[in-house]
């Protein structure tokens, strides 16, 4: 199961961050909403559509040079195909130590996450839908993770808009 998951996570990375970073998907991509700490995308490819919703930390800190961290996000994406939905994703700003998890805790709720390179996922589709209902009660959550470097890392994200944005891109990529 980890392997498919890992596969299908690589997969979705690369859409998302295709499109969110400017690929050449970027001139088909549309920001349908921005709510409070959330921003709702969808957009069309030949493989089909795909909606995300993501966000960037409130705080970031540990013991690291910000000039030296790269771009960091959570993201909750569906499609293209309509069998994946609500993938949750972690970027970090950094490769991760390898073999390393990052810890979840959405209001005190644990999640732990697998890493490959700057990125976490959950385990499981199941884990996926858990933490998402998590999010959606939440207020507020923390990702808990480590560097190539072993510098330990906390960012705390809002919740606040996670919910009206989650809906719409589950009405839009059904």
């Amino acid at each position: 199961m980890k392997t498919f998951r890992t596969f299908l996570a690589v997969l979705v990375a690369g859409l998302v961050m295709a499109v969110y970073s400017g690929g050449t998907a970027a001139a088909e991509s549309k920001r349908i909403l921005s709510e409070k700490d959330w921003e709702a995308y969808t957009f069309e490819a030949d493989t089909g559509r795909t909606c995300y919703i993501t966000s960037v930390p409130t705080k970031s800190s540990g013991k690291y040079d910000p000039a030296n961290r790269g771009e960091i996000r959570v993201f909750v994406s569906h499609g293209p195909d309509k069998g994946v939905r609500n993938v949750v994703q972690f970027l970090a700003g950094y490769k991760h130590k390898k073999h390393s998890a990052v810890d979840v805790s959405i209001d005190g709720k644990k999640f732990k996450l697998f890493t490959i390179e700057g990125r976490a996922y959950a385990e499981s589709e199941e884990d996926d839908v858990a933490m998402v209902r998590a999010m959606k009660r939440g207020r507020k959550m923390t990702v808990v993770g480590t560097s190539s470097r072993g510098t330990v890392t906390t960012d705390s994200y809002s919740l606040s808009g996670f919910t009206k944005t989650k809906n719409l891109i589950d009405k839009t990529c059904k």
